[in-house]
């Protein structure tokens, strides 16, 4: 059983007390779900985000993405230069203080955006240079630490504040039977990238005490520096990575050829198990 603490009947919405979120929903657009979990209770909300974006349990949680990058220059619209497809798989490991330890391992392949192909080469649409293409990984030694006070990397050496604060730091939605989770990544300071995150899952899945994890899709808008492949450094703004991903129970459910190219190059990518690193 994973049920945290007993449902209080407060309104489901995390930000609802402060902001009204929410209050634009009818009640006939509600889901009728028991609701276990009080996402203003902030040991509530940290056991749904976790639900949300792995498990519960402490286990490979691999998520399937695509999706486009865009150049995004000064004074023009993005432009979309390749698309990608790749691997991230989640481990999340509860500590004794009820908080949780996040690592994960990430892999991405390009495709042209003409011919759907994986690309090889790619040849700079606006100064026609052309460099050989390599797969993306992330390979920051660093973990996410997340609990009711709030999250942060482990390489931040800011320390999290005295009082619980996830429940402010999450905003949630629902429609029908599904809820919506946004949020965004916590990065150091200094670092030229950011992330929003929106996840969707359905609330039967959220709410109910048996299950350790919700069979999630989410669509992540990643802001970061240029790949060096891309050989845009003169040009001057930014990528800008658009697409959705799905939660899966296996890699082996993944496309043939994601796994097959996630287990030639990059085989240590395979698990997120912080004991296999």
């Amino acid at each position: 059983m994973f049920s945290r603490q007993p449902f209080t009947r407060r309104r489901f919405f995390g930000l609802a007390a402060a902001t009204g979120a929410g209050a634009w929903l009818p009640a006939s657009a509600r889901a009728n779900v028991r609701r276990t979990l009080d996402l203003d209770d902030p040991d509530d909300a940290l056991t749904a985000m976790i639900k949300m974006r792995g498990s519960l349990i402490a286990e490979d949680v691999p998520h399937w993405y695509y999706g486009t990058i865009y150049a995004v220059l000064p004074g023009q619209g993005p432009i979309p230069l390749v698309d990608f497809e790749g691997s991230e798989i989640d481990y999340y490991e509860r500590q004794p203080d009820g908080s949780y330890h996040a690592y994960a391992a990430t892999a991405s392949f390009f495709r042209d955006r003409d011919t759907g192909k994986r690309l090889q080469a790619f040849t700079n649409p606006f100064n026609g240079e052309r460099r050989e293409v390599v797969g993306n990984t992330i390979n920051v030694k660093a973990y996410y630490i997340y609990s009711k006070y709030g999250f942060k990397r482990s390489d931040d050496e800011r320390p999290l504040p005295d009082e619980p604060q996830i429940q402010r730091l999450l905003e949630w939605r629902e429609s029908g039977e599904h809820v919506w989770l946004t949020m965004r990544r916590a990065y150091p300071p200094g670092q030229p990238r950011g992330e929003h995150q929106l996840i969707r899952g359905l609330l039967r899945e959220l709410h109910d005490p048996d299950l350790p994890k919700v069979y999630t899709t989410a669509t992540p808008t990643y802001v970061s520096p240029y790949l060096p492949w891309m050989a845009m450094d003169d040009l001057g703004g930014h990528a800008l990575w658009v697409g959705p991903a799905r939660k899966l129970d296996s890699i082996e459910q993944y496309p043939r050829e994601l796994l097959d190219f996630v287990e030639q190059h990059y085989p240590d990518k395979l698990t997120a198990r912080p004991s296999s690193r």
